[in-house]
Order: C-alpha cells, then structure tokens, then sequence
C-alpha cells in the first residue's frame, strides 16, 4: 500500500505543479527522441505523398472531363453529319425515283417492238423492275419481244416480285 500512496502522492503533486505554473511548459522546449523524430518524418513523408496523390489525382480528373468534353463534342458532329448525309441520301433517292419515272414515262411511249432490243441489253433484275413500273397490259406486249431466255427469265424475276408484294 505504500506504493499506491506514493504514486497517488506523486500524479498529485504533479497535478498541482501544471495548475500552479502554467507558463513551465510554454517555454520549454520540446525534447524528441530519436524514434519520434523518425516518425514525425515518416507522417511528414507521407503527407507530402499523399498530397502528391491527391494532385495527380486532380489533374487525371481535369484531363478526363476535357476529353468527355471533346468526345462530347465528336459525337455531336457525328450526329450532325448522320442526319445530313440521310437528308442528302433522301434527295438523291427522290432524284432516282424521278428519274425512273421518267424513264418509264419513255419506255411506256415507245412500241414494244422497239423496247425489246433495248431490254435485252440490260440486266434481267433491271428489265423486272422497269416491267413492273409499266402498266400490266404494255409489259405483256414487251415480254414475248424479248429474247426467249431473257423473257423466261424476266418472267421468273416478275413472278418473286409478286410472291413478295404485299
């Protein structure tokens, strides 16, 4: 028990000590051992790479939302050119058609007799769709000009033609 009185005497008088001068440990310097200035550097060292971290950290992200930014803006453009090249494709289709049709509106003026030749020279899926543009009654009169094969053949096209028409 004596042991415990003393250390009780001594956190006591130390207690003491601290309220009754304060300014002791003020102006007092601070002595470090060995191990706690090693530590101090380490703890300093690893701030110093955690804020290094932190920094590059920062850059990347300021990097990646400039290139989410440019992809962003590609992308745009993209989409902006998709919907031009679609309009420019509509206008061109629109000119074939018309064109077509203007063809058609020739060969449909032209005698059977004098189309024939002409059709014979020309693809069998090209004769079958200029065929199928005509009016029935005309492209019966052009069929049995054409070449015998041709006709067959045309004839053959005409007839999926219609097995897909709806």
């Amino acid at each position: 028990m004596g042991m415990r009185k003393r250390v009780k005497q001594g956190v006591l008088g130390l207690v003491i000590f601290v309220l009754v001068s304060p300014s002791y440990g003020a102006n007092t310097p601070v002595r470090a051992t060995l191990a706690e200035a090693r530590l101090s550097e380490s703890l300093k060292a690893r701030e110093e790479a955690v804020a290094a971290k932190e920094k590059r950290l920062a850059d990347r992200e300021r990097q990646v939302a400039a290139l989410e930014q440019e992809v962003d803006a590609k992308l745009a453009e993209i989409l902006a050119l998709q919907e031009t090249i679609a309009e420019k494709l509509a206008e061109i289709r629109a000119e074939q058609d018309q064109e077509f049709k203007n063809l058609i509106k020739v060969y449909a003026n032209m005698s059977a007799t004098k189309l024939a030749p002409i059709l014979n020279q020309m693809e069998d899926a090209n004769v079958a769709k200029i065929l199928r543009a005509m009016k029935n009654d005309q492209a019966a009169a052009i069929i049995p000009k054409l070449e015998p094969d041709k006709a067959v053949r045309v004839s053959r096209l005409l007839g999926r033609i219609n097995q897909n028409a709806p």
